[in-house]
């Protein structure tokens, strides 16, 4: 099974500065399960409690009043950028990049060194989806 976070389904509940980390909390993240492509080819949609946690971290933009839903984002490791996902499971140590879109005046960017996702929770049945 496929799976990958789609940013524009989740929601950001809290976003932290501690101790030269950053965490992205999302309650809850939506996710999309594939035999597939997730988000291209038929699978279901899930929603499950999520951390991003980046190392040596910094984080900067305009915030909105959380918690807030995304509206529109991508994901950069290295040089591979995930449009509007974040593939599952994940944990780099390479140079990251997060920019989250909340509306026409908010986006938050988290930049590190890396970074690891957390599920946590159970995960709750949504919908079936076909392309």
């Amino acid at each position: 099974m496929n799976i990958i976070i789609e940013l524009h389904d989740s929601t950001v509940a809290e976003i932290a500065k501690r101790d030269g980390t950053v965490v992205v909390h999302f309650v809850p993240a939506y996710l999309h399960k594939s035999e597939g492509r997730p988000g291209f080819d038929s699978g279901t949609g899930w929603v499950q409690d999520a951390r991003l946690i980046f190392a040596d971290a910094s984080v900067s933009g305009g915030f909105p009043d959380l918690p807030c839903d995304v509206m529109d984002g991508e994901l950069v490791v290295g040089r591979e950028r995930h449009d509007n996902k974040i593939p599952v499971p994940l944990e780099v140590t390479e140079p990251t990049e997060l920019r989250l879109i909340f509306d026409s005046k908010q986006t938050v960017t988290v930049t590190g060194r890396g970074v690891r996702l957390e599920l946590f929770g159970e995960p709750r049945y949504v919908e079936e989806f076909k392309p």
